[in-house]
C-alpha cells in the first residue's frame, strides 16, 4: 500500500469520524435548543395571553360596574332608554338585563338577555353578597352562543350583607358579550400555522379556542375521551390538570397528532378558569435544522475526502498562518482602544485645566465692562475677552475631533443675539488682517432677526472658520461677507456668501475640499489663526443644521463659499436699520449693544443659593454674576462643606451650583451622598446644577441621570445662568 493511499485513508477515517460525530452532536444540541426554545415561548406567550385576557375580564366587569352605577340612579320609566344608550356605548355588552332580588326581569335591551333561572340558582347568591363575575358560556334562545357579565346595582348592599341586614330593593345587572369574544382576542398571541389557544371554564369544557369549533359544540375532554380514549387520553388528563390550577408545559397526543401545550390558571377568573397554548411539534423549526446538517455533512464529508487525496501537510499550513494573523490582529485591536483611551482621557484633561481659568479670564473681563470703565480700558478689556473666547474655540476643537471620532457630536439649541454674534464674529476676524492691505466688506440683509434659536457657538465656528480661510489665503484685495435670512414657517435660513480675491483653488482640489478634515494639507491650515477645525468639519456642522455648504473658485483669482444654514425663529422683531449701519461699520455703539443684549433680571429677594467650587477667583466670578437678582449667595470650597450643610437643613438654599471636579470629593459624588445619605425630601428634591469645564458638547445625560437637574459649561455667561436662574427659582 502506497504512502499516498495511506495518507488518504488515514484523513479520510478522521474526516468520517468528525463529520459524524460533527452532525450528531450538532442535531442533538438543535434538538435541545430549539426544543427549549420552543417551550419558552410557549411559556412566554401563555403568560402574555393570561395577562391579556385577565385584563379583558377585569375590563369587563369594569364596563359592567359602570354600568350599574349609571342605572343605578335611573327612574325605572327612564330605564329602558338607558339600557338602549348603555349598549350603544359599550361595543362588547349585545344585551343588559336588569333583574331584582325576587327573580324577575326589571328592563332588558338586546338578543340575549341573561336567564333569570342561571342567575339565582348558579351565581345570584355570589351577586347578591357583592360579587362581580362573568359566567361560563351558554347557548341562548337563538341558539348563539354568550357569556353573562354579572354586578350588583349597589356596592351598599355589601355592607349590608354583612351586618345582616336585607333590602327587598336588590337588583343585579347582567350583561351578555358574544361567545368568540375571547377567542378572536386570543388569536393574535397564536404563533404556529397550526396551533391553537384555548380556555377552558373550571368544569373542562371550552370556552374559548383560536383555529377549532370547539367552542360552539362546548366540548369537554373528559367527557369526549369516555367515548373515544385513543385520541383524547392525554386531553382529558391535561384538563384535569387545568382544572386543578396547575401550571405546566407537556407534550401530548392529540387527534392523533404529536404537540406541545403550555397552560396556566387565568388571573382574573374567580372560578378557576385556564388557558392553554397548543402548539404541534411538526411546526418546530427542529425537523428543518436536522434535515440542512444532515445535508451539509454530507457535503463536508466529500470535501474532506476531496481534500484527503490532496496532503496533510498542504491542509495544516493555512491554519497556523491563519492563526498567527488573528494574533497580530488582536494585539493591534488592543493597542488602538489603549491610544483612542490615552487619547480622550488627554483632551478631557487638557479641556478642564484650560476652561478653569478661561471661565476667570472671561467671566471677570465681563464683569469689568459692565462697570463702564474708561474707553481705553474698556476697549483693551473687551480685547481679552474676545481672546479668551477665541482660545476657549481651540479648546473645544480638541474636542470636536474627539468627538467626530466618538460619535458624540451633537448640537446643543439656545437662544441668541444676532447682532451680537454678528459683530464679534466680524471683529474677530477683523484682527486677521494684519498689516496687509485688504478690505473687509461686511454687506447685511435688512430683514435680519433680532434674536434666533440655535447652536450660536457652532455656528460661529462655521463662519469664523470660512473667514479665516479667507483672510488665510488673501494677500491683498477684498474679504466680502454677505448675510441674510429666508423665512420658511417657523424656521430662518441663514444665507450667507464669504468671497475672497485670494490664491483661489485648483480644480482638481476643488472635488475634494469638503472631504475628511486628515487629508487636508497642514501646511497650508498651519496658517490660520484659529481653530483649525478644518472645511470636513465645518460640512459636518452644516449639515446637521439642515443646511448646505458649497464652493466655486478660479485659481488666482478668488474663491466663494455659499452656505444656508437653519434656525429656529423666536419672533417677528428684526434688527432695526441704525444696529445695521453700526454692525456694517463694525461699530456697535452703546445704545445698540444695550438694545440687543442687555438681560433683564429678576429680582428674587428671599431666596438663598449655594456655590461649590475649589477655586476662590471661580466663586467670585459665580457671585458676581449672581448679585444682580438680590438674592442671598453663600460661596464653599468642598463638596463636604456642600454636603455638611445640606445635612443639617439651615440655611435651606432654593438652589445650588456645584462644580463637577474637585479634589477629595468631586461633584458627582457630593450629589450622590446628597441624595442618598440624607433622608429628608430637602435633600432629594433641591434643585442641584452642574458647573462643569468639560466643553458644551459634553453629554447631558451624564449629569441628569446621576441627580443633577441641570448642567452650565464654563466659561459662565450672563444669558445660559439667566437662563436657569428663571427655570429652576422662577419656574
Amino acid at each position: 500500500m502506497s504512502i499516498r493511499l495511506k495518507v488518504f485513508m488515514i484523513i479520510s477515517v478522521i474526516v468520517l469520524l468528525i463529520t459524524a460525530s460533527g452532525v450528531i452532536i450538532s442535531i442533538l444540541s438543535a434538538q435541545s435548543q430549539i426544543i427549549g426554545s420552543l417551550e419558552r415561548d410557549m411559556r412566554l406567550v401563555t403568560t402574555l395571553a393570561n395577562e391579556y385576557i385577565s385584563g379583558e375580564i377585569d375590563l369587563l366587569k369594569a364596563n359592567a360596574a359602570s354600568v350599574a352605577q349609571r342605572l343605578k340612579t335611573t327612574r325605572v320609566e327612564e330605564l329602558q332608554q338607558i339600557l338602549i344608550e348603555q349598549v350603544a356605548a359599550y361595543e362588547q355588552f349585545n344585551t343588559i338585563t336588569v333583574i331584582n332580588a325576587s327573580g324577575r326581569v326589571e328592563a332588558s335591551y338586546g338578543p340575549a338577555p341573561a336567564p333569570v333561572e342561571i342567575i339565582l340558582h348558579r351565581y345570584g347568591d355570589q351577586d347578591f353578597m357583592w360579587s362581580r363575575t362573568i359566567s361560563t358560556s351558554r347557548i341562548d334562545s337563538s341558539g348563539n352562543l354568550v357569556f353573562h357579565v354579572f354586578v350588583p346595582m349597589d356596592d351598599s348592599y355589601y355592607m349590608q350583607s354583612i351586618i345582616g341586614e336585607s333590602d327587598p330593593n336588590w337588583k343585579i345587572v347582567a350583561c351578555s358579550i358574544p361567545g368568540d369574544y375571547f377567542s378572536k382576542r386570543m388569536s393574535r398571541f397564536l404563533l404556529w400555522e397550526t396551533g391553537n389557544i384555548i380556555m377552558e371554564d373550571g368544569e373542562g369544557t371550552l370556552i374559548a379556542s383560536v383555529t377549532h369549533d370547539w367552542v360552539v359544540e362546548r366540548v369537554n375532554f373528559m367527557e369526549i375521551a369516555k367515548d373515544e380514549p385513543h385520541h383524547y387520553t392525554d386531553a382529558a388528563k391535561i384538563t384535569e390538570r387545568m382544572i386543578a390550577g396547575e401550571t405546566d408545559t407537556v407534550y401530548i397526543s392529540l387527534e392523533g397528532t404529536d404537540a406541545a401545550i403550555s397552560f396556566a390558571p387565568i388571573t382574573a377568573s374567580e372560578h378557576g378558569w385556564s388557558i392553554g397554548v397548543i402548539a404541534p411539534t411538526s411546526e418546530s423549526p427542529f425537523y428543518k435544522a436536522r434535515d440542512f446538517i444532515i445535508v451539509t455533512g454530507c457535503i463536508f464529508l466529500s470535501m474532506g475526502i476531496l481534500a484527503a487525496t490532496v496532503a496533510a501537510g498542504f491542509i495544516a499550513r493555512p491554519f497556523y498562518r491563519i492563526e498567527e494573523q488573528n494574533v497580530r490582529l488582536t494585539e493591534l485591536g488592543e493597542a488602538v482602544k489603549a491610544a483612542s483611551k490615552a487619547k480622550s482621557t488627554f483632551l478631557a484633561n487638557i479641556s478642564h485645566d484650560m476652561r478653569t481659568p478661561l471661565n476667570m479670564v472671561i467671566g471677570l473681563s465681563e464683569l469689568a465692562i459692565k462697570q463702564k470703565p474708561s474707553a481705553e480700558i474698556g476697549g483693551n478689556l473687551k480685547k481679552i475677552q474676545e481672546s479668551g473666547k477665541t482660545l476657549l474655540g481651540v479648546v473645544d476643537d480638541l474636542l470636536e475631533i474627539s468627538n467626530l471620532d466618538t460619535g458624540k457630536f451633537r448640537l446643543v439649541n439656545a437662544e441668541y443675539n444676532v447682532a451680537t454674534f454678528i459683530n464679534s464674529t466680524a471683529n474677530a476676524n477683523k484682527l486677521l488682517i494684519g498689516g496687509k492691505p485688504v478690505t473687509f466688506n461686511l454687506v447685511l440683509g435688512d430683514n435680519l432677526p433680532a434674536r434666533l434659536i440655535g447652536d450660536e457657538l457652532r455656528v460661529r465656528e462655521v463662519f469664523n472658520n470660512l473667514l479665516e480661510n479667507a483672510f488665510a489665503f488673501t494677500e491683498n484685495g477684498t474679504v466680502e461677507w454677505n448675510l441674510s435670512a429666508e423665512k420658511d414657517g417657523d424656521s430662518v435660513y441663514l444665507v450667507s456668501s464669504i468671497s475672497d480675491t485670494g490664491i483661489g483653488i485648483k480644480p482638481e482640489d476643488l472635488e475634494k475640499l469638503f472631504t475628511d478634515y486628515r487629508e487636508l494639507d497642514a501646511r497650508k491650515l498651519r496658517n490660520l489663526e484659529g481653530t483649525g477645525l478644518g472645511l470636513a468639519l465645518t460640512r459636518r456642522i452644516v449639515e446637521l443644521m439642515e443646511g448646505t455648504i458649497s464652493a466655486e473658485s478660479a485659481f488666482g483669482k478668488g474663491s466663494v463659499f455659499k452656505v444656508r444654514i437653519k434656525q429656529k425663529s423666536v419672533n417677528e422683531k428684526i434688527i432695526n436699520p441704525q444696529t445695521l449701519e453700526s454692525l456694517k461699520k463694525f461699530i456697535l455703539n452703546e445704545a445698540a449693544q444695550s438694545e440687543n443684549t442687555e438681560t433683564e433680571r429678576l429680582q428674587l429677594t428671599g431666596k438663598r443659593v449655594l456655590v461649590v467650587d475649589d477655586i476662590e477667583l471661580n466663586l467670585d466670578v459665580a457671585e458676581s454674576l449672581l448679585e444682580p437678582y438680590g438674592m442671598k449667595i453663600d460661596g464653599v470650597s468642598s463638596g463636604a462643606e456642600a454636603l455638611e450643610l445640606v445635612r443639617k437643613g439651615e440655611p435651606k438654599y432654593d438652589m445650588i451650583f456645584m462644580d463637577h471636579m474637585m479634589p477629595e470629593m468631586d461633584g458627582m459624588e457630593t450629589v450622590a451622598k446628597i441624595r442618598s445619605s440624607i433622608e429628608t425630601d430637602y435633600a432629594k428634591t433641591v434643585p442641584i446644577i452642574a458647573v462643569t469645564a468639560t466643553g458644551y458638547s459634553a453629554s447631558d445625560e451624564v449629569f441628569l441621570g446621576n441627580g443633577f437637574q441641570d448642567r452650565i459649561a464654563k466659561p459662565l455667561g450672563e444669558a445660559r445662568v439667566d437662563e436657569v436662574v428663571r427655570r429652576w427659582l422662577a419656574g
